[in-house]
């Protein structure tokens, strides 16, 4: 597609907003070293790093553009990731940065400041022995030419770049690259046009379709988020293309919209996909990318959160790790045994599954089953009622919508492709706008919704209760102009709709047509007695994508009726798991089998107790002795990367019955009694006093640690609390790699504890909730032991 056909608008500098400590322009090369911040909100980087800055690079048509590159200290040649994208490569230290963060309620701590807004973090990856290539596209900031939006265009300069750091001295020659949303679709672009040197991609949640997914998805002219793209975030010297009247000359799918659409056959490079089913935006895009491309070496994992805090989780980045090692630096660490599909199945009432194994998504177990509308009873049915009829509703009124039912009598689970096939009509219209929602139900008939993010303040709430929609997932939905209901033969398929978007076909009087709607892939669990509505309706039923867009209003007006039964039989089909035969047993007087649960613990407790006794102190040691050698070289590898840096976290217990002297008095006795605290949780493997110190062999995360603590009362580094006590927890050789505090408050009829863990900073969220799972476990059977024996006590 030549530049003739696109339309061009004056760009403009970066606002004071998005920009960064490193948006300066000012080349040259200098070394941060260890502990070097970028600015006091981030994390420091834990080695020494080779910062090139404002690099410029010349692409096959003569533009310059300019790049950051972040590398390791030293002489062997490393891989590279590249992060492609219009935001500035120095803009994740801005303020606009700063505050997407908070919005989602992410610490600006896990990051370093250094990384390309949604890309790799250089201070994890220059430790781990990557280079990362953070660069100005074309047209942004001070590279030359002119910007274009999501093109194929982006491919081949992407591929020029990739080609230029292949050759650089520093560098193996293998490139990756890495980030969400704008930086997995600019992978989409960059790998078909399959540059020799690119390794490895992984796209993490993007569009893969500007027409169908950016500003005419089902049809409709909605370009809200493509006005905010545009406006919003490419920013520079020249001009930058103007998508929104992009759309509004090109209305259908022509030529124009097939240069930006990615050439899946293209796409042969090994690709880790991450998707998720929540983001209105992304959703759709990942996925059809995923089923299109022509890699035979992809992996698709479908996580169950929003795109930021599950790219920046740290188990979730050493996963991707593992990719990368594999095929940017040949490491055999297993990765091709990592299942193909790795998906999640939502609950919205916080219990999530993720990382379910499958061959293919939807998994192989999973049957489409059309679940049927009834105009007559609101009801869905799996079987086509014998009768027509029609339901109705004036587009102008209030509700313009109409929903169905369907209640599960035994526990279902729904993974895959929903699609509703559709018989409607226009009264005193000749088009429709259709939105569609499957949402879940409790029981009670409650419309049941889970945020995506950590953030659940009274703001975020204000945004998503319409509008926002990538933040709160409240179902599966989708939409589509019935004028555009041509599908293409050769893109659909039974499970998913594609539609041509090459043509109008307005409807005539009284014409009844069918239609078939996409929705969003799902993976949704339901208990016996919940429910799924299915609704239908003339407007947008989630509001905006993003928080302060302009929502798109339906181009309706008159009357829609949806015709069901019949020969007219509406229905909505749903990707319907098998679910095996569980068999249950229960106490006859108990609803559940937690009463036999709890039998099953005691006595696991009483066996491992036994078998502790009977191995003894240094017999359990010496078997535990190569477990022990690991955790304490972890830890004093976590020491070492984090440079000085601790992360600390807290839990409260509050008990009653005993207060927090008699408990407190009780523990500084048990400390003679190593039976008594072994008894607290099963992974105590020795407590013992002596010399002045005690050891103690517990597990610090997963990691079975021997290290020591100074008497309770002293305090290692600073005073303890007045009303509690702190030590510093120590190794052999006298690495200090953590700290324990225990506060107490007396309160009526008992006390609260809040115990808290310090480890060093790279240890991670974690490691320390998994501690503070072992401190609730621990003080909960102290604290009931000592409630005992003080009750037995003063029986006596």
């Amino acid at each position: 597609m030549s530049n003739d056909q696109k339309v061009f608008v004056p760009s403009q500098p970066l606002p004071p907003a998005r920009t960064g400590v490193l948006t300066p322009f000012e080349p040259g090369t200098r070394i941060l070293e260890a502990g070097f911040r970028l600015a006091p909100p981030f994390r420091p980087l834990p080695v020494d790093v080779v910062f090139e800055k404002d690099v410029a690079v010349q692409l096959r048509d003569g533009v310059t553009i300019h790049v950051d590159v972040f590398r390791p200290v030293g002489t062997e040649p490393v891989p590279v990731l590249v992060a492609w994208s219009p935001y500035g490569k120095g803009q994740g230290s801005s303020p606009s940065v700063m505050g997407v963060f908070g919005m989602v309620g992410l610490d600006n701590g896990i990051v370093s400041g250094l990384e390309k807004f949604e890309g790799p973090d250089p201070a994890y990856w220059c430790a781990r022995g990557y280079a990362i290539c953070n660069p100005d596209i074309r047209g942004v900031v001070d590279s030359e030419g002119d910007s274009v939006l999501w093109d194929r265009q982006e491919g081949r300069d992407c591929y020029d770049l990739i080609e230029w750091l292949a050759q650089q001295e520093w560098c193996t020659g293998k490139v990756g690259m890495s980030g969400t949303s704008y930086l997995a679709v600019s992978q989409w672009f960059t790998a078909a046009e399959q540059p020799p040197h690119l390794a490895a991609i992984n796209p993490w949640e993007g569009v893969s379709d500007v027409y169908r997914d950016l500003v005419l998805r089902g049809g409709m002219p909605d370009t809200g988020f493509a006005r905010q793209l545009q406006e919003g975030s490419f920013f520079g010297k020249n001009r930058k293309e103007d998508l929104v009247t992009e759309a509004e000359l090109h209305p259908l799918a022509d030529d124009f919209w097939a240069h930006k659409v990615p050439d899946f056959d293209r796409i042969t490079v090994p690709a880790y996909v991450v998707a998720s089913y929540s983001n209105t935006l992304h959703t759709a895009g990942t996925f059809r990318a995923w089923r299109r491309m022509a890699s035979p070496d992809k992996w698709l994992r479908v996580h169950n959160t929003q795109e930021w805090p599950d790219y920046y989780d740290e188990a979730n980045v050493e996963d991707l790790r593992r990719f990368f090692d594999h095929y940017l630096k040949d490491v055999d660490n297993g990765w091709e045994h990592t299942p193909r599909v790795r998906y999640s199945v939502l609950d919205l009432q916080g219990g999530d599954r993720v990382n379910l194994p499958a061959d293919t998504f939807p998994p192989a177990d999973v049957t489409a089953t059309k679940y049927y509308l009834d105009g007559r009873t609101r009801t869905l049915t799996t079987t086509v009622p014998t009768g027509e009829a029609a339901v109705s509703y004036p587009v102008a009124a209030n509700p313009a919508a109409v929903s169905f039912l369907a209640r599960f009598d035994e526990d279902a689970v729904l993974v895959g492709y929903p699609k509703a096939h559709l018989w409607v009509e226009a009264r005193d219209a000749d088009d429709m706008d259709l939105f569609v929602l499957a949402q879940k139900l409790d029981a009670h008939g409650t419309p049941l919704q889970a945020f995506t993010v950590p953030n659940r303040a009274a703001v975020v709430h204000d945004l998503t209760d319409h509008g926002a929609s990538i933040l709160r997932y409240k179902g599966s939905d989708g939409r589509l102009r019935v004028s555009a209901r041509h599908l293409d033969e050769k893109l659909s398929t039974e499970d998913v709709p594609a539609h041509s978007f090459d043509r109008v076909e307005l409807l005539s009087l009284g014409e009844i047509v069918d239609v078939e709607i996409d929705l969003l892939p799902i993976g949704l669990t339901f208990r016996a007695g919940e429910q799924l509505r299915f609704v239908v309706s003339s407007r947008n039923l989630l509001g905006t994508l993003m928080p302060g867009i302009q929502e798109y209003t339906g181009a309706n007006h008159g009357e829609h009726v949806i015709h069901t039964g019949g020969e007219h039989a509406s229905y909505l089909q749903l990707p319907v798991q098998s679910q095996a035969t569980t068999a249950r047993v229960r106490l006859a007087a108990d609803q559940d089998d937690s009463a036999i649960a709890r039998f099953e613990v005691r006595a696991a407790q009483r066996a491992l107790a036994l078998l502790k006794a009977k191995l003894g102190r240094e017999r359990l040691l010496d078997l535990l002795a190569d477990e022990i050698a690991a955790g304490e070289a972890y830890l004093r590898d976590q020491v070492a990367r984090s440079a000085g840096e601790e992360t600390t976290g807290t839990t409260t217990l509050h008990a009653h019955g005993i207060t927090a002297a008699q408990f407190t008095s009780w523990l500084s006795q048990a400390f003679g009694r190593e039976d008594v605290l072994l008894a607290g949780h099963p992974e105590h493997y020795s407590i013992h006093a002596g010399g002045g110190r005690v050891n103690i062999v517990e597990t610090l995360g997963d990691h079975v640690c021997s290290f020591f603590m100074r008497e309770w009362d002293e305090a290692a580094a600073d005073p303890g609390p007045a009303n509690g006590r702190r030590s510093r927890i120590v190794l052999e050789d006298g690495t200090v790699v953590g700290g324990i505090t225990n506060s107490f408050t007396d309160v009526a009829d008992g006390f609260t504890v809040d115990l808290s863990v310090t480890l060093p900073a790279s240890c991670g969220p974690t490691v320390i909730q998994h501690h503070l799972e072992h401190f609730a476990v621990e003080f909960h059977n102290w604290i009931l032991r000592a409630a005992s024996e003080q009750s037995a006590l003063a029986d006596g």
